[in-house]
């Protein structure tokens, strides 16, 4: 199944579930033929004594990650008057799809999405996506700030797409199977491991029940109900380019899933509004699944049928959540609220 980034328009760089699923065991394993190499993050590296294009495997067209982040930082500099860098100052990558790797990855074309706070890289950004077949994106922005939308009344945190295309996707494992999490990643958050959330919520009594995922973002813990027997899932986030992305994990994951129907609702003459609309409808034999567009505060608890609130917040407003719940839970005393 082909699927089209909501981004670059791309067929290529969107996955579904199942292919993924399937490539993720070997998917950055060196193959008998590769080339190691490891290399200290912290030292500067002597750029002249590395050979890029020798360190490619012949067999499979992958080389290891550290001769790739070594290429681009080599693309990055040519000035004197340029600071160096190490490896670990240049920036963060993003494996992409994201699958679990239990040695020093190998990366193919595209398999790279390079996020960096680094003037001088951030200057060379296309030549990188020229020149280095492995990323396929590069995005400027800090990590150290959470991407997207904390708090209704303040800007939204995003980076600045300088070279490619941001979207990317997560392999998301539960004892009830696994999904696959595509985000436009310079406006959603990152998450490298969501193993405690997933535990947590594997925990949850969550069969034939009417779950709302709060603050969806783009969907991991709705998503992951329906593979748990919901009833109904009921997704909703005010930051739209999470519900976009959430409507296009619905479409990665529909095998998975086995979603019969999926559309989306006209945004015709809609008038702006805090208050959630709805944005698509998705149904399975056993689930019905609704997303939303709108801020949990202007949810409407009462008329919903839910019975099962899941938060899952950004550290900075954990608080104003926990005190929103408390007060759900005071009036309507038979939904139970979990903070994930």
């Amino acid at each position: 199944m082909r699927l089209r980034c909501p981004s670059c328009g791309s067929s290529s760089c969107v996955n579904s579930a199942e292919s993924v699923i399937k490539a993720a065991p070997s998917l950055y394993a060196r193959c008998v033929s590769c080339n190691d190499l490891v290399l200290d993050k912290r030292a500067q590296i002597n750029l002249p004594d590395t050979g890029f294009d020798d360190l490619k495997c012949k067999n499979c067209g992958r080389r290891p990650l550290d001769a790739v982040m070594a290429h681009i930082l080599s693309l990055s500099g040519g000035q004197e008057s340029r600071p160096a860098l190490t490896l670990q100052q240049m920036g963060t990558p993003l494996l992409s799809p994201g699958v679990p790797t239990y040695a020093p990855p190998h990366v193919g074309y595209q398999n790279l999405l390079l996020l960096t706070k680094q003037r001088i890289v951030a200057d060379a950004s296309d030549l990188i996506l020229k020149q280095v077949p492995e990323v396929k994106g590069v995005i400027y922005g800090d990590m150290k700030k959470v991407f997207g939308l904390e708090d209704h009344h303040a800007a939204p945190n995003t980076c600045r797409v300088l070279a490619g295309c941001d979207v990317r996707a997560d392999l998301v494992t539960s004892a009830y199977g696994q999904i696959l999490v595509h985000k436009s990643q310079s406006k959603i958050h990152i998450e490298h491991n969501n193993m405690a959330k997933m535990a947590k919520l594997g925990a949850l009594p969550i069969a034939g029940r009417v779950v709302l995922d709060a603050l969806a973002g783009p969907g991991t813990l709705g998503l992951m109900s329906v593979l748990m027997g919901a009833q109904k899932v009921v997704l909703n986030d005010a930051w739209l380019p999470a519900v976009e992305n959430a409507y296009l994990n619905l479409q990665a994951n529909r095998e998975i899933l086995g979603i019969r129907m999926l559309r989306r609702t006209s945004t015709k003459n809609r008038a702006p509004s805090r208050a959630p609309n709805l944005y698509c409808i998705a149904t399975t034999d056993n689930t019905r699944i609704e997303v939303y567009h709108g801020e949990f505060e202007e949810f409407n608890i009462e008329d919903s049928g839910v019975d099962l609130i899941l938060l899952d917040s950004f550290p900075n407003t954990a608080r104003y959540f926990i005190d929103m719940a408390e007060e759900i839970h005071r009036r309507y005393p038979g939904i139970d609220i979990v903070c994930i």
